[in-house]
Formats: C-alpha cells, sequence, structure tokens
C-alpha cells in the first residue's frame, strides 16, 4: 500500500506540485480500485500498509527521510531561482507517509470509509474476505503479507496450488517470493522506464503494469544450478538450493545490512555470487542454510572462497613500483590468472630440475619400453624412477609432486624403512588393449605437460617466495586497515572492536534470515554500523553465540522522533518539537541539519551512505517519557498500536457511515460488518518451509502461471550480449534452445491439424489461440469456408512474401537479442547457435531453423450467446508466431475460456435479478426480474418519461459547427511562412541559449514521433497535419510577438541546433538572454490551456466539460417523473445480466456528448451510474471513454481540473452501453411496443393507435415507393431542378449491405426494393430511433422494422472494421465560443448527402437481373466479391488492418474490376463488370 500512497501523493520526478487531500484520497481509491480490477482476486483483497518497522529497518529509514527533507529544500531553492512559478497551497511533505502523522491516521479513516463503500455496492468485493492491516499494526506491509501467507499454509487444508499476487515496488519482493515456496506466485508492479522513454502517468488507466512471474524465476534459477546435481556429495534438492541462494543474495545489501564491500550490482556482483557458491556447493558437506538457520561452518567455506575476489580488488588500486621490483605478481592473484591464461606454473628452480628428471624418464618409458599388456600381468615390470630424498623435505615440494605426479600419470612411493622415495607409472586408468591412437594421443598429452611444467614461471629459492608472500600479505593488510580507519574509526588492529563488528554482521545475515522465513525475532536488534566488515574478515566473528530477544516494538511516536528531521517537525505534536530544535535539547546531536553522503561505489544517489548518528533508544525514551502527558486524547490514540481489520457483507446491516471529507464524498449507508482479524492459531503447527506436497509445478502449474517446461529445451550460460533497457548486457545470460514439437510435420500439415482449432501460444506465457492460417516462405494454408472445410493452399504474392521474410527476421532479432531463445537444427537437437560475438544488428537474419508461421487470434473471453451458452470471443487482432512456440495443448485449461452450456433461467436470473433491458422503447433501463416461464422473463421496470437529456450532443455540435481546420499548404500561405518553419515551430524547436543549453522555441502543437494533437488546434488527416483557424491565430501572434525570432529560424539554413548568438548576431548577450526570457513566459502562458492527446483520441473542450457539469448537477438534483411498467416474455438475450461482463459491448460506438450507462455490478462506478462522454482513448485493442457521471463517484477524479467535482472517469467501452446510439435494441416478433399490464379500455385505445400508425406507415412507403420507381423508370420527382446530383435529407438512410448484381430474378429486386422502403419509412416513423451510420454516408446494418425474425438487432457495420468511436467533433477550446442554443436537440445529425445517380445506377442493376442472371460479368462480379470476402475477412491479418485490407483489396477488387470491367464493358459501360 505504501506505494501507492507515494504514487497518488506526490511526483517522483523532482517537480513541484500540490495536491489537494481530496485529490490524494481520491487517487488512492482510484489506484486500489485499478488493482483490484486488474487483478480480480478472488479469495483474498489483504490490504497492507506499513506500520512501526524492527529497529533495524529504522536505521535506513532515518537516512532515507533525512535526504528526502534536503532534497525538497534543494528542489525549492532551484525552482524560485530559475523563476518558475510556485502552487500556492503548502508542499506535500513525503515524510509524512510514516506511522503515527496525521496524514496517516486520515489515511486509515479514508481508507474504512472507501472499503464500506466497496462492500457495501461492489459484487466483488462482496463475495471475498477484505483485510486492512493499517499503519497502527507494527510491522512492514509485505512482511505482513507473508505472514499472513506462512500462517495460511501451515493450516491444515490449506490448498497447495493456492494462487498469490502481491502489489509493490521494492525489489526484496521478488526474494520474498522465493522465500514462499509457492510456484504460483506473481508480483505486479509499474513498468520502469528510463531516459527519454520515461514519462509522467497522470491517470492510473494510462499506466502500463507488468507481472513478474516467480515460477519463471524458479525456472530460471533451476536451470543455472542443474549442473550441480552431479557435482555435489550430498542429495541434491533444488528447494534447498533456492533457500542457500536466499541466504547468500543479503550480503549486496538489504534493507538492514550494508552490502560486502565492493560487492556492487552495476559491478558483477550477482554473477560472482552464482559462482562462488556453486564451487561452495562442491566443497561442503551439506546447505548452508538450514530451514532458517545458518550453518556457520559451511557459511565459512563461501566466504574464503568469495575472500578470493577481495583480494583482486586489493590488487587494483595495490600495484607501484615496489610490486614490480619486489616480483609481487609471482604471489599475487592476478599473477596466477595470467599464468593460467598462459598455460604456464609458478616453480622453484628446486622444482623445475626434478621436472626435468622426470619428464625425461617418463618421454624415454613411452618411446622405448612401454608394454602396458606385459605391465598388467606383471607389477615388477612397471617402470620406476627413483628419486632424491632431500627434494621431500619441504612442505611446499611435496604439494608440487603430488600435483605434478597427478598431471604426468605416476604415483609416488615413499619406502619409509628406506626414506626413498620412487616415481611409478599408475597403469590402473590405462586400457590393455589400446589402439594405437589412444597410445599417441596419451603421449601427446603426456609431452604437452612436460613442456607446460617446464616454461614455468622460476622462484630461486623457497626463502625468496616466502619473503614475497609476506610483503604481499603485509601491503593486504594496510589497505584493509586503511578502510577500517576511513570508514569505521578504528584500526584493523584493534581485534576486539573488529571482531565486535563482525559478529554484529553473522548476526544480522541470521536475523534477516529469520525475519524472512519466520517472521521477526527481535524487535531491538539492529547493526550498528553504517558499512561491513571486510569478507576476508567475516571469518573472525564466525563464533558468535546468537540469542536474540523478542523485545517490543517502538510507538509510532518514538519511531517518528527516530526517523524523522526537523525540517518535518510539522508532522510531530506540538510537546516534542523543541526536542528537534531548541540547543538545549538533551537529544539534539539527533538531528543535524545536514549530513554527509557518501557513495561508497554506488552510482545513485538515492543509494548513497547516510552517515547520521544512530539512535540512542534509551536516550530518546527518556527525553520524550515527561512530556507524554501534553498528549493530547487524538494524538494518544494516534500513538496506540491498533489491530488488522476484516470487513464482510451483510445485506441486514444497515450503519451510517460519515465521510471523512464531505465536501468529496458523502454520507452513505453501509451494509459492511467490520471486525477485528486474528490469523488462525499456530498452536501444535510449525511453519512449512519448502514445496507442499500436491503442488502443481513445470507443466502442471495451473492456468495462467507460465513454465519454461512446456517446451523442451536445453540452456547454457554464455556472453550473449542480450539488450535489457536498451542496453546490453555485461554478463553471462541463460541462452535457452527450444526442441520442435512439430519436427516431422510440415506446414500444410500442421495447418490440416490446426486450423481453426485452439491452441496455445505466445510461449512461455501460453494463452488460448485459435489458428486462422499458416504460412511458409511460399504458400499460405488456410481452411476452406466451404462445406467440405479441407484445408486448401494458395501461394504467396510477392508483398505476402517481402512480409513473411520481415516477419521471420523481426522475430530472430527479438529471440537472439532480447529473449535469449534459439530453435534447435533439424540434425543437431542439442545444438545451441550462439557465440560470444555481439548481437547483429541487422533485423532480417534468417540463421533460425522457422518452418512456418501460425496466425491466430488470441481468446480474450468467453460470453453469451442469444441461448445463454458461454462461447469463446475472440480478438480482432491476429498475432504470428513460429510453428516451434506453439503448444498443442496443456494440463490445466483456463477456466476463464471455458464453454458451457446454457443453465437454467431460473437459476441465472433468479427473481429479484437486476438487469438491464433492452427493448426499443425502454432500452438501457435498469429492470428487476420478477419472475420466469419456460424460456423467458417477466420483468418490472420503471422508465424515465423525460428523454434524456440533450445538453452534451448539443455541446459537442456547436464546437463542431464552430471550428475549421485547413492543410499545412493553406496555413503556411495564410501565414506567409515557409511549410517546415510552420512544422517545426508548431511541435518542439529546440535552439541554444548563452548558457549553450537548449530551450523550446515551439508552440508544441503536435509531435508527429509520439502521436501528439492539441485539441481544437491540430489534428492529422492521413499523413498530413491540419490546422485550425484557432492555431493560425495563435501563430500569427507568436510571429507578430517575436517577429525577429521567427525571421531568424526561417533565414536559418542549417540543419544543426541553431544557436542563439548564430540567430541574432547584432544583439549582445544580456538582449538575447531576455527576449528568450520573454519568448519562455509567453510559451508557458499559452500552453497552459491547451489540451494535448493521442491522435486516436478526442475531447471536448475545458469550457464545455465545464458547462455539462453544471447542467448535469442541475439536472441530477431535478426529480424526473417515472413509470412503472410489468412485461413478460421477454427472452434472455433481450436483457443485459450486470454480474456477467458482455464483451460485444466492445463493439459499441461512441459520440462526444453521447448519454451511456455503466452496466457491471462490479468495477470502478456504481451500477446503473448514467453519464455523458465528454472525450475517448482508442487503442488498437480497446475503447476507453471519458465520462462525467451524473453523481460524484468514489473513485472519480476532475479531469487534470476541468470539472469541480469528482465525477469524471475512463471507463472501458465493455463496461458502457450507450444509451443515445441504441445499438443493441430487441424487438418483440410482433413488432409491438412492448407496455405495462392496463385495463381493457386502454388496451383498446393503444390498438386504435397502432392501426393509425400502421396505416401512415403503408402510405409512406407507397409515397416511397412512387418516388423511387420514378428514379427507376428515369422521370424526376417532382421538384427536383434540373442538373441536380445530389439532393439533402434530413434523417440518414440505413443502406443494406452491397448486394451482388447477379440477383436471380426481378423478385429478389422487388423484395430488396420493398426492403428499402421498409428501412426508410421505419427510419422516418421511429424518429431516428434507428441506429444512425457511424461514419457520414457509409451505410450500417439493414433493421427490417420487425428486426430479423423478430428476434436481437445489432447494429453493425457490414465490413470487419474495430468498433472504434467516431471523432465527431473536435474541441474549441475558445472560451468566446458560441452558446449553445436552448432549443438544440441530441437527435439532429448533420445532414448526409445521397447520391442520387449513384443510386439509380444501384437500381439499374435491380431491374436487369434476370438479364444477367448467366452473364459473365454476373460470373466476375461473384469472384470480385469471393476474392473480396477473402480480403475483408482477412480484417487484421498478421500485420493489421493494412496487410488484411491490402489482400483484400489487391485480390478482391483487383481481380473482380480487372476482369468484370474488361469482359462487361459492354455493359452500360461496365457497372455489371464492376
Amino acid at each position: 500500500m505504501n506505494s501507492i500512497l507515494h504514487n497518488c501523493s506526490h511526483s517522483n520526478d523532482g517537480e513541484i506540485s500540490r495536491l489537494t487531500e481530496e485529490q490524494i484520497f481520491g487517487a488512492i481509491f482510484a489506484y486500489i480500485d485499478y488493482l483490484f480490477n486488474l487483478i480480480k482476486p478472488q479469495k483474498v483483497f489483504y490490504m497492507a500498509i506499513d506500520g512501526v518497522a524492527p529497529r533495524a529497518k529504522m536505521n535506513q529509514q532515518r537516512a532515507r527521510r533525512f535526504r528526502s527533507a534536503v532534497e525538497a529544500e534543494e528542489l525549492l531553492k532551484k525552482a524560485i531561482k530559475s523563476g518558475e512559478p510556485l502552487p500556492k497551497e503548502p508542499a506535500f511533505d513525503t515524510n509524512a507517509i510514516t506511522p503515527g502523522t496525521p496524514f496517516m491516521a486520515r489515511v486509515t479513516e479514508n481508507l474504512k470509509f472507501y472499503i464500506n463503500q466497496k462492500v457495501s455496492h461492489d459484487k466483488h468485493w462482496q463475495d471475498i474476505e477484505i483485510i486492512l492491516s493499517g499503519h497502527e499494526v507494527p510491522g512492514e506491509g509485505e512482511h505482513k503479507i507473508m505472514e499472513y501467507i506462512r500462517v495460511q499454509k501451515a493450516q491444515p487444508g490449506y490448498n497447495a496450488n493456492t494462487r498469490h499476487c502481491v502489489y509493490g515496488l521494492d525489489a526484496d519482493l521478488i526474494v520474498l517470493g522465493m522465500v514462499a515456496h509457492e510456484p504460483h506466485f506473481s508480483l505486479l508492479r509499474e513498468e520502469v522506464t528510463f531516459g527519454r522513454n520515461k514519462k509522467q502517468i497522470t491517470d492510473v488507466s494510462d499506466q502500463t503494469f507488468f507481472l513478474l512471474h516467480i515460477s519463471l524465476v524458479r525456472d530460471y534459477l533451476e536451470e543455472e544450478f542443474s549442473t550441480l546435481g552431479d557435482e555435489i556429495s550430498f542429495e541434491y534438492d533444488f528447494e534447498r538450493i533456492l533457500d542457500d541462494f536466499v541466504l547468500i543474495l543479503y550480503v549486496i545489501g538489504n534493507d538492514f545490512l550494508p552490502n560486502l564491500p565492493d560487492l556492487h550490482l552495476n559491478k558483477g556482483a550477482f554473477p560472482l555470487l552464482l559462482h562462488t557458491f556453486k564451487e561452495a556447493m562442491r566443497r561442503t558437506d551439506g546447505y548452508l542454510n538450514e530451514k532458517g538457520k545458518i550453518n556457520l561452518k559451511r557459511l565459512s567455506t563461501w566466504l574464503d572462497i568469495l575472500s578470493i575476489f577481495e583480494l583482486e580488488n586489493f590488487e587494483e588500486g595495490a600495484i607501484d613500483v615496489e610490486w614490480f621490483n619486489k616480483q609481487l605478481d609471482n604471489v599475487s592473484r592476478k599473477g596466477e590468472r595470467k599464468r593460467e591464461r598462459q598455460g604456464k606454473e609458478l616453480l622453484l628452480r628446486q622444482q623445475k630440475k626434478m621436472v626435468g628428471l622426470i619428464g625425461n624418464w617418463i618421454l624415454k618409458v613411452y618411446h622405448e619400453d612401454f608394454k602396458i599388456k606385459e605391465f598388467h600381468l606383471d607389477d615388477s615390470k612397471i617402470p620406476e624412477l627413483s628419486l632424491p630424498s632431500d627434494f621431500f623435505e619441504s612442505e611446499l615440494n611435496l604439494s608440487f609432486i603430488r600435483k605434478f605426479a597427478l598431471d604426468l600419470g605416476l604415483f609416488i612411493v615413499h619406502n619409509k624403512t628406506t626414506n626413498t622415495y620412487t616415481a611409478k607409472l599408475d597403469i590402473d586408468g590405462i586400457n590393455p588393449d589400446e589402439t594405437t591412437d589412444e597410445y599417441n594421443e596419451r603421449l601427446v598429452d603426456i609431452k604437452q605437460c612436460v613442456r607446460k611444467y617446464q616454461s614455468s614461471v622460476i622462484v630461486e629459492d623457497e626463502e625468496l617466495l616466502h619473503s614475497e608472500e609476506d610483503l604481499y600479505n603485509e601491503k593486504f593488510e594496510n589497505w584493509k586497515d586503511k578502510y577500517y580507519k576511513d570508514k569505521l574509526g578504528f584500526s584493523i588492529q584493534d581485534k576486539e572492536s573488529l571482531t565486535e563488528m563482525t559478529e554484529n554482521y553473522i548476526e544480522g545475515l541470521q536475523w534477516v534470515l529469520n525475519y524472512y522465513y519466520t517472521g521477526i525475532c527481535s524487535w531491538p536488534w539492529y547493526y550498528k554500523y553504517h558499512y561491513a566488515p571486510r569478507i576476508s574478515d567475516l571469518s573472525t566473528g564466525l563464533n558468535v553465540k546468537i540469542n536474540f530477544e523478542l523485545g517490543k516494538p517502538f510507538t509510532p511516536f518514538e519511531q517518528l522522533m527516530s526517523v524523522l528531521p526537523a525540517r518535518s517537525k510539522e508532522l510531530i505534536p506540538v510537546c516534542y518539537r523543541h526536542l528537534m530544535t531548541d540547543e538545549d535539547s538533551p537529544i539534539i546531536d539527533f538531528y543535524p541539519n545536514d549530513c554527509e553522503v557518501d557513495k561508497n561505489g554506488k552510482t545513485a544517489s538515492w543509494e548513497a551512505v547516510v552517515l547520521l548518528s544512530f539512535v540512542d533508544e534509551n536516550r530518546l525514551k527518556s527525553a520524550m517519557a515527561p512530556l507524554y502527558s501534553k498528549l493530547t486524547l487524538e494524538e494518544r490514540q494516534r500513538n496506540s498500536f491498533g489491530h488488522n481489520l476484516i470487513y464482510n457483507f451483510n445485506p441486514q446491516i444497515q450503519t451510517l457511515i460519515k465521510s471523512p471529507l464531505p465536501s468529496a464524498f458523502p454520507d452513505f449507508e453501509s451494509h459492511a460488518t467490520e471486525r477485528e482479524y486474528k490469523l488462525p492459531s499456530m498452536e501444535g503447527k510449525h511453519f512449512i518451509i519448502g514445496l507442499l506436497n500436491g503442488v502443481k509445478t513445470g507443466v502442471h502449474m495451473m492456468a495462467g502461471f507460465p513454465t519454461l517446461k512446456s517446451i523442451p529445451h536445453s540452456a547454457k550460460l554464455t556472453n550473449a550480449n542480450l539488450v535489457v533497457f536498451q542496453q546490453p548486457t555485461r554478463s553471462e545470460s541463460m541462452i535457452l534452445t527450444l526442441e520442435n514439437e512439430f519436427e516431422n510435420i510440415s506446414p500444410e500439415q500442421f495447418a490440416q491439424l490446426y486450423c481453426d482449432k485452439i491452441v496455445y501460444a505466445n510461449w512461455p506465457y501460453l494463452r488460448e489461440y485459435k489458428v486462422i492460417y499458416v504460412t511458409d516462405s511460399l504458400m499460405r494454408y488456410e481452411r476452406s469456408r466451404m462445406s467440405s472445410g479441407k484445408v486448401v493452399s494458395s501461394p504467396l504474392e510477392g508483398y505476402e512474401i517481402s512480409d513473411y521474410n520481415k516477419n521471420v527476421g523481426d522475430i530472430v532479432y527479438s529471440m537472439h537479442n532480447k529473449e535469449g531463445l534459439h530453435f534447435t537444427t533439424k540434425d543437431i537437437a542439442d545444438e545451441i547457435i550462439v557465440g560470444d560475438e555481439k548481437p547483429s544488428k541487422k533485423k532480417n537474419d534468417k540463421s533460425e531453423p522457422i518452418d512456418g508461421l501460425v496466425y491466430a487470434r488470441k481468446v480474450i473471453g468467453v460470453t453469451p450467446n442469444n441461448n445463454g451458452k458461454l462461447i469463446k470471443v475472440f480478438s480482432d487482432r491476429i498475432d504470428c508466431f513460429p510453428i516451434q512456440l506453439v503448444v498443442s495443448s496443456i494440463e490445466n485449461a483456463d477456466a476463464r475460456f471455458e464453454e458451457k452450456d446454457p443453465v437454467p433461467l431460473s437459476e441465472e436470473y433468479p427473481s429479484g435479478t437486476p438487469i438491464i433491458f433492452l427493448g426499443k422503447t425502454a432500452y438501457g433501463t435498469p429492470a428487476v426480474v420478477i419472475g420466469t416461464e419456460g424460456n423467458t422473463l417477466a420483468i418490472q421496470f420503471s422508465k424515465q418519461e423525460t428523454p434524456e437529456p440533450a445538453y452534451g450532443l448539443d455541446a459537442a455540435k456547436v464546437e463542431h459547427d464552430s471550428i475549421i481546420f485547413r492543410s499545412a499548404f493553406d496555413s503556411a500561405k495564410i501565414l506567409g511562412i515557409k511549410g517546415y518553419i510552420l512544422s517545426k515551430i508548431t511541435s518542439n524547436y529546440m535552439i541554444f541559449d548563452t548558457n549553450n543549453k537548449k530551450i523550446n522555441v515551439g508552440l508544441g502543437l503536435k509531435f508527429e514521433g509520439k502521436g501528439i494533437k492539441t485539441l481544437g488546434y491540430t489534428k492529422k488527416n492521413g499523413r498530413y497535419w491540419e490546422y485550425s483557424d484557432l492555431a493560425i491565430i495563435l501563430i500569427r501572434d507568436y510571429m507578430h510577438q517575436f517577429s525577429k525570432l521567427l525571421s531568424a529560424l526561417q533565414s536559418y539554413q542549417s540543419n544543426n541546433i541553431p544557436k542563439a548568438t548564430e540567430l541574432f548576431p547584432n544583439m549582445n548577450e544580456d538582449q538575447i538572454s531576455e527576449l528568450l526570457r520573454n519568448v519562455k513566459n509567453y510559451l508557458l502562458n499559452k500552453k497552459e490551456g491547451l489540451t494535448q492527446v493521442t491522435l486516436s483520441s478526442d475531447s471536448m473542450s475545458r469550457s464545455s466539460i465545464a458547462k455539462i457539469e453544471d447542467q448535469i448537477i442541475h439536472y441530477s438534483q431535478t426529480p424526473q417523473p417515472v413509470k412503472t411498467f410489468k412485461v413478460k416474455n421477454i427472452p434472455r438475450f433481450a436483457v443485459l445480466n450486470p454480474s456477467v461482463p458482455v464483451l460485444r459491448l466492445k463493439q459499441q460506438q461512441f459520440r462526444l456528448g453521447d448519454r451511456v450507462l455503466y452496466v457491471l455490478v462490479s468495477g470502478k462506478v456504481p451500477l446503473f451510474s448514467k453519464g455523458t462522454v465528454v472525450g475517448f482513448r482508442s487503442s488498437e485493442t480497446s475503447v476507453s471513454v471519458h465520462v462525467v457521471f451524473d453523481l460524484p463517484i468514489l473513485t472519480g477524479n476532475r479531469f487534470n481540473g476541468r470539472l469541480k467535482t469528482q465525477r469524471g472517469l475512463s471507463v472501458d467501452s465493455s463496461s458502457l452501453l450507450n444509451i443515445s446510439l441504441k445499438q443493441f435494441f430487441y424487438v418483440p416478433k410482433n413488432g409491438k411496443p412492448l407496455s405495462n399490464k392496463t385495463n381493457t379500455t386502454k388496451k383498446v385505445e393503444q390498438r386504435k393507435e397502432q392501426r393509425k400508425e400502421q396505416n401512415k406507415e403503408k402510405e409512406l412507403k407507397k409515397e416511397t415507393k412512387k418516388q423511387l420507381l420514378s428514379v427507376i423508370s428515369g422521370k424526376k420527382p417532382a421538384g427536383e431542378e434540373d442538373g441536380a446530383k445530389e439532393k439533402e435529407v434530413t434523417e440518414p438512410v440505413q443502406t443494406s449491405a452491397p448486394v451482388s448484381s447477379s440477383t436471380s430474378n426481378g423478385n429478389d429486386a422487388k423484395r430488396l426494393l420493398d426492403m428499402l422502403v421498409g428501412n426508410v419509412s421505419a427510419s422516418q416513423a421511429s424518429n431516428g430511433n434507428i441506429p444512425q451510420p457511424a461514419f457520414g454516408g457509409f451505410p450500417g446494418a439493414f433493421v427490417p422494422p420487425n428486426g430479423i425474425n423478430g428476434g436481437f438487432v445489432p447494429s453493425m457495420l457490414p465490413y470487419p472494421m474495430p468498433m472504434m468511436p467516431n471523432a465527431m467533433y473536435p474541441y474549441m477550446p475558445n472560451p468566446q465560443a458560441p452558446q449553445v442554443p436552448q432549443n438544440a436537440h441530441a437527435q439532429h445529425p448533420a445532414p448526409v448527402r445521397v447520391d442520387v445517380e449513384g443510386s439509380a445506377q444501384v437500381l439499374n442493376i435491380l431491374k436487369n437481373g434476370n438479364e444477367e442472371k448467366n452473364g459473365t460479368a454476373s460470373k466476375e462480379q461473384t469472384r470480385s466479391n469471393v476474392s473480396g470476402s477473402r480480403g475483408n475477412g482477412g480484417g487484421n491479418r498478421g500485420r493489421g488492418n493494412q496487410r488484411g485490407g491490402t489482400r483484400g483489396g489487391f485480390r478482391g477488387n483487383n481481380r473482380g474490376n480487372g476482369r468484370g470491367s474488361s469482359r462487361g464493358s459492354k455493359k452500360e459501360d461496365g457497372v455489371n463488370g464492376n
């Protein structure tokens, strides 16, 4: 929770910003809401805020808070100095996010209010346990959560495959996830960006989140340590290896202990730990971590190996003249590594003589008298060599001769009786039947061994070698002594201080291990030093007797006084503040004004060691104790400990919850119970360290949790230079080589097996996909749409082959350079195609054996069909994968995507179920089920008698009609400037000022690279930018105000960034600085009121949104008359069930100003909330709609100051029903409007009215037929002037989908004509209730008056286009915009221009349908339609809309138009052919 508090209360990029508490708590609620809906917890939602931390953590907290206060002060001074405008509100002190402050008390109060609200009104919050652990409960937030998991895991009946997701930013969460030994464990956090990619997020819905799956971390570590199974002397257990790995990670630093000297992650500490740990495992007799307790003897083995690294660091800075003069490389680690690279040894001169003696003898044996069979039969014939006895008097010589003899295949025999030494050939490892090749190979090895020893580095004698070692050790001790004196203030000769420090550090390792595995073992323990001891000295502390005392945590105020600086004294009770500031205070030394900072080898400032004194607990408590009586009642409450709370839903409970912020959130009646939550008892139980029985791992894991093991592979560590955060890695990476499950089948065979079927792709994050088609480098394979359903193949065209090659190149580049993946070749199954070379920057590398590509649509959910059956829903986007990254089946499929038969209607809709009715006359009206009869529902609803307010659509129309956009060419011509200058000054235009610093002199109205436009000023039409009159006025004013600057920029010829001194050669530096300062202030002033959005987004102006809010407030406070209806015989598809997400709602279209209804029982907004669309943001896969709701929303916001109340919220389109554009209305089979039960008289009157309406409709149809027939016969309708090409109609005409010219007979044409007439009549008679076309002049689906078979009528475009909102009305931020007319109406769309001449041609085709029944042109039209449908059906195939459209256009239109036009050109100018 603390991550959320920081994200929502202040920025982290150095900006001076002020937020009100309403804004802060609104943002916190929205953040929690977003994370809840993102993860959708099924059992428990645990919110943990940091309480009082253990003493070991307070040292770090103190350093952070002191540094934070200093940085905030420096930032303020910098802003004042640079003349930046400062907010009027007081700054938010980030140190307020500490237990015991007034702010944290308000956090708890507001969270209780928020939780009560959500549990009372949100179905998903009602179905699970909600636990809140506030700041008043001691302990860090993440460790409270881990304690909960530990205790639950120890309980009988715990599900070993429970899924966990923890949100937080701390890196130690990864370690905690491994400690849990729960494979189904994931971490949620925001995207981390650096450099130019870093951006400030103001809305959580714009934030990108990532899941880090501990299952993948475990898989990679298992590959890392897999070789140890054959190398260690004890039983290999990966879970135990993981525990050891966790232990060794502590020495690179954490919140409780400093890192060991020179062990820095950015300097290769991580691979070093891995290598040394593996070597330690090979040398020890067991594991270091024994279920949470350190085996100090085995730890000593690892520390000895790690100490070699310290020697290398020492040598880097110790080389001087004396080093060379004394030849210290003979005994140094550096010298040893150099000799290893050269294949040399370090020998005494006496030892080299022994090499000559033995070497000559062994070579002679092999050349002259080597009879291995005889040696095996008779030991006495084995060659021997007597060695001088005095050589063996030295221990150094003994060590050498053992190694030398082993390398040569000899053994040394010592006769103790005669004290003689003999070298003898070791024949046990030699095969008596060896071949000549084996003999020669062994002889070569012996010669090379002798040659290596003969070329050794020579030291004259043992005394000289010892003197070199003594000097080396002296220098090493002096180097360490300097560290202790400089960093810690004592000498290495002070053995007592050194022992005390090292023992304290070893204690710290055990304390942290306990904390992670079993919880806090001691509240008061802490590490008493700023720095860690040297690695080689840690062995001094291994004899420590560890005995922790549990103790008690500090009180909240004691912690505040321990960690806060005097700059944050306002957060402390008044009675304690003087202790921080008065010179006479007994603890004034705890609060220095400034403190020394030591980066200590780190690169980032936040990693530096803050050299603050450690707080003396006894002195602190003694100073505070006399002042306790002066605390107020509220302060005493804040200084006490609380307990965890659990919330449950109870509809029988009604409790008035008073709002902590009445100006933002109203009081309400709560249906939630709040009680103390206590963890289950651990009596008679113990914490379980390791995997539980029954846990699923690897390929058996639960759905949604990835594993590398779903595709067989091999792994190898190598320097692959993988790119991470735009930089190549410098350390080794684990490279995986994947096997091909489909190696023995061709792409065509794969298509025959899996086209139109479900597979699993996107390895290792496997998801369900439906295969659409498969391609190789030459052919495309897809399932035929004919009845046979066979897989058909077609050759790829030129551009498709190019696309295939590009896709393969992109995939291979990503695999090699980013993901560390390779595929096996067909011949060598275990080959890893990777080297130490740097990755190629070419993306067309085809070295990988990719046999084919699979194009598939992702399953995004299930949705009920008209019969209530849950069916899979697929994404519009087609994704592309290599065949090798597809998995045919998995053990545990995702239950969320399981298709299910319908449940009985009475079970799905029991009486009292809230629903949304889709009836035409009450579309979008909330209703309740009052009964079921067979397969139909009886429902009751109260329909608002007044129409929905139209102020949104009116405001949007006014904005649309009041603004004109012009091309860049025309705009530049109006302004009298060059086009490229217009483009530059309306974007960012950087120049160097007099101090050689970059400043921006551009207006910032558009950004091509970022895809950003400014509402009301700029927009993009295809590839080209357009500018509004408002933009032209602004640019003209800028040119007028700073004519010298604009003239200079136009005259500048170079492509380099201009320098101000070059632009203004006739001005001095002071004049230039004054000019640029004025430009900066001008731009700041002008940009303040501008709203910038992505190109796919649109929004109303600030003034229009403000006016809509005022109208909404007035409207929501005005009671609206309603009428209650009870209707029956309603089919299930005529209602929406708010407890089941309806994915088809994503297909809706939205306009600015539309009225919408929230239709889910869970989420950001209460069910049935209404609002007005004031903006939207489209992406490739979703639409986020910006809505101003009729009532304030708990998690709402103010749209960056555009609203004065918390009514604004960005909502996914699938959660909304557009009630202005009725796109899913239900029409009963009899075509009669639904009505309430009335008496007989009223029914008779209604029937009369219906007959009148029907008669009017018939007359209207007749009149329309006459007009259309007059067009067919060539006669002009009355009133049409000669030469008129088009006419205006006040209602848009719904035309049918394109119809083939091969209509079989005249009757078909007549029926279609009747349908057209019926459509026009229905449109006119229904006052526009038939859905309007989404795009001007673009046809919607044809809707007969009574619907299709009297059933559900989806109004969808007949083309495979994504249902994205129509950017109908651009933005006009002019405060002088024309006022919205009082009588303006929402249903007044812009007139549609109908092409009468084109309509006549269509009617001509209908009229001549019989004549062309067997004609060639008709056939070609059919071919064209078939090919066209293929292209349209392709939709987003492969490369998105572009590729599908290209294929359809090329194969459909090209073939159809080409052949049809040429063959049918004689028939009415090729109309039929086209």
